[in-house]
C-alpha cells in the first residue's frame, strides 16, 4: 500500500515539474487539428499550388531540373531561386504526385512556424509569453488560413523572426549565429522577392556589431554560404544570356518612383497591417497603430539597457524597412509583401497580454482569460464557416468532365488540368 502511494506521489510530482511540456503538447495537438483537419476541403488549391504541382511533375517525371524558381512577381520575367520547387517536389514524390501533397507541405511548414515562434519567444522573453504566442497563432483565423495555404510566402515570417533572433544574438556577442543568419538570407532568396529587405536590415544593424576578429571570420564564411545559394540563379542567368538579371533591372527601374513623404504617410497603415487580422474584432483594429509603441514602452521603462535598446531597434527595422522601401514602389501592393514582420505581431501581442495578466488586480486576469476564450471561439468558428475552393471541389469537377467523355486541356495555373492529367495516368 505504501509503495502504491509512493508511485502516485512520484507521478504527480513528475506532472507538476513537467507541466509546461504537457501544456505545450496540448497546444500542439489543437494546432495540428486546426491545420490538418479535412485538408481536401479547407486547404485552397489554386494558381500557385498548381504551378508548384507542375514543377514537381517536371522534376519527378520529366527529369527537368530547374535552376530558377517561381516568377518573382506577375509577368516581370525574373525569378527567385529554385529551392522551393525541389522541397515541394519531395512531398509530391511521397504522395505519388497527388495534389494532397500541397496540404501536407503547408502543414509541415506550419509545424516549423509553431516551434520557431515558441522557442524564439521563450528564449527572448519567457516560457509563458511563448505559450501565449503559440496560442494566439494557433487559434486565430488569420493564422489558420495562412498556414493552410501552400506557397513560398509561408516561410517569409518564419525567416523574418529567425533572422531577427540571429541578429540580436550576434549584436549581443554570439558570433556563431552569423552562419545561421547567412543560411537564412540565402534561403530567403529562394522564397520571395521581399528577401531584399534582409540585406538592408542587416546593414542597418552593423553599427551594433561587436568589433572582433571572430565577427570578420564568420562574416567571410557567411558571404560564402550566401553565394552558394545564388549559384543556381547565376548559372541560369548565364545560360539565358542574362535575361533574369536584365528583366529584374528593367522592372526595378520602371517601378521605382523615388522617395516621397506623401507616399510614406499613405502606407503608414500597411507598415503595421499584420496587426489588423490578428486583432480580429473590427472595434479594436485601430489598435494596430499603438501596440508596437506600447510594447516598447512596457519592455523598456523599468530596466533600460543596451540590449533592450538594440532589441527594439532591430525589431523596428523589420517594420520600417518594408514600409520605406515599398514607399518607393509605384506598383500595386499586397498585404503579404509585409509578411516578414507577421510573427513579430504575435510576439508583441503575447507580451502585452502577459504583462496585463501579471497586474495584481483580479479584473485584468479575468479579462485576459475571457478575451482568449471568446477570441478563440469566434476565430475558429469564422474559419470553418467559410467555403474554400479545396481539392474536393476540384476533383469533383474533373470527375464530371471525365464521366461526360470530355477532355481538359493544359492551362497554366488551372488546377483541373493538373488533376485531369493525373487521373488519366499521363504522369506514368
Amino acid at each position: 500500500m505504501k509503495k502504491r502511494t509512493q508511485e502516485k506521489f512520484n507521478l504527480a510530482d513528475f506532472i507538476r515539474r513537467r507541466y509546461h511540456v504537457f501544456l505545450l503538447i496540448s497546444f500542439f495537438i489543437v494546432f495540428l487539428i486546426l491545420r490538418f483537419y479535412q485538408m481536401e476541403i479547407y486547404n485552397p488549391f489554386g494558381w500557385d499550388q498548381t504551378d508548384n504541382a507542375w514543377a514537381a511533375k517536371k522534376i519527378l517525371v520529366d527529369h527537368q531540373f530547374p535552376l530558377s524558381g517561381m516568377v518573382a512577381k506577375g509577368n516581370t520575367g525574373f525569378h527567385i531561386g529554385p529551392l522551393y520547387y525541389y522541397m515541394v517536389a519531395a512531398m509530391y514524390w511521397l504522395t505519388g504526385l497527388d495534389p494532397i501533397a500541397s496540404g501536407i507541405f503547408a502543414g509541415i511548414t506550419a509545424i516549423i512556424a509553431f516551434f520557431v515562434i515558441y522557442f524564439i519567444v521563450k528564449d527572448l522573453f519567457s516560457r509563458w509569453v511563448a505559450f501565449i504566442a503559440v496560442l494566439i497563432h494557433t487559434i486565430s483565423s488569420t493564422g489558420i488560413v495562412f498556414d493552410r495555404l501552400q506557397w513560398p510566402v509561408n516561410f517569409v515570417p518564419i525567416i523574418g523572426l529567425a533572422v531577427f533572433y540571429c541578429l540580436y544574438k550576434i549584436v549581443t556577442g554570439n558570433e556563431k549565429y552569423i552562419l545561421l543568419l547567412a543560411g537564412l538570407v540565402g534561403f530567403a532568396f529562394h522564397i520571395h522577392f521581399t528577401a531584399v529587405f534582409l540585406p538592408i536590415i542587416i546593414l542597418l544593424a552593423v553599427p551594433f556589431l561587436p568589433r572582433t576578429k571572430k565577427i570578420i571570420i564568420n562574416s567571410l564564411f557567411g558571404i560564402l554560404i550566401i553565394t552558394i545559394f545564388f549559384i543556381p540563379s547565376i548559372v541560369s542567368d548565364i545560360q539565358t544570356n542574362r535575361s533574369n538579371s536584365s528583366n529584374m533591372t528593367a522592372y526595378v527601374s520602371s517601378s521605382y518612383h523615388g522617395f516621397h513623404l506623401t507616399r510614406v504617410m499613405q502606407l503608414a497603415g500597411d507598415a503595421v497591417i499584420h496587426f489588423e487580422p490578428y486583432l480580429f474584432f473590427p472595434e479594436i483594429k485601430n489598435l494596430k497603430f499603438i501596440l508596437l509603441p506600447l510594447f516598447i514602452f512596457f519592455y523598456c521603462y523599468k530596466k533600460l539597457s543596451r540590449n533592450k535598446v538594440v532589441f527594439c531597434y532591430i525589431m523596428l527595422l523589420f517594420f520600417l524597412v518594408p514600409w520605406l522601401v515599398l514607399s518607393t514602389y509605384k506598383g500595386e501592393l499586397s498585404e503579404y509583401y509585409f509578411s516578414i514582420n507577421r510573427f513579430f505581431v504575435v510576439m508583441v501581442s503575447a507580451y502585452l497580454l502577459y504583462r496585463l495578466f501579471l497586474l495584481k488586480h483580479l479584473i485584468p486576469k479575468i479579462f485576459v482569460v475571457s478575451f482568449v476564450i471568446v477570441y478563440g471561439y469566434m476565430n475558429i468558428t469564422s474559419f470553418f464557416s467559410h467555403a474554400i475552393n479545396g481539392l474536393v471541389e476540384r476533383r469533383l469537377e474533373v470527375k464530371k468532365v471525365i464521366e461526360g467523355g470530355n477532355k481538359i486541356e493544359f492551362a497554366e495555373g488551372v488546377p483541373q488540368s493538373y488533376i485531369y492529367d493525373l487521373e488519366m495516368g499521363k504522369f506514368k
